[in-house]
């Protein structure tokens, strides 16, 4: 930045852009201060004007951080973790007479059989419903689950 002459009001100063020429008003001391003080930061010759990233902790480190929480839908891989909602679905239209079943009795039946604990969702068995319809729509024909009529869903036959 480059200042050309005081501005015609009298409060601040005309300037140039050194990069692309364009004129500009300064109306405070501070943004000359400021750009100047960035342009001298160490370090940062090959984008001048440009803020330097903040340090952050070793990046290279490829293992995930475990954070305590269960997976979205990972099932039942450690025998510590409680299953998905939509696993259990799964396990529990897979059982007996593979009649259909509405949602919100596939959630009862998976607290009752202790394969599922609710959190602090308020409607699990919508949540259900609808990662259920997102299953058979995105895997098709080879999704886990067929709809049986509305609101009704059983577990589709092995092919």
């Amino acid at each position: 930045m480059q200042i050309t002459e005081n501005h015609p009001s009298g409060t601040g100063w005309l300037g140039k852009t050194i990069k692309t020429g364009k004129q500009i008003t300064i109306r405070s001391a501070q943004r000359i201060h400021r750009k100047a003080s960035d342009d001298k930061q160490v370090g940062n010759t090959a984008n001048p004007g440009k803020r330097q990233p903040k340090a952050t902790t070793d990046t290279t480190d490829s293992k995930k951080r475990d954070t305590g929480k269960p997976a979205a839908t990972g099932g039942n891989q450690d025998g510590d973790k409680p299953m998905s909602l939509i696993n259990a679905a799964a396990h529990i239209l897979a059982q007996g007479k593979q009649e259909p079943m509405r949602c919100k009795d596939i959630v009862d039946q998976a607290i009752s059989q202790n394969l599922w604990q609710p959190g602090k969702g308020l409607t699990p068995a919508s949540t259900l419903y609808a990662a259920i319809g997102r299953e058979i729509k995105t895997k098709g024909n080879a999704s886990r689950f067929r709809k049986a009529e509305r609101g009704m869903f059983t577990v589709a036959e092995p092919r």
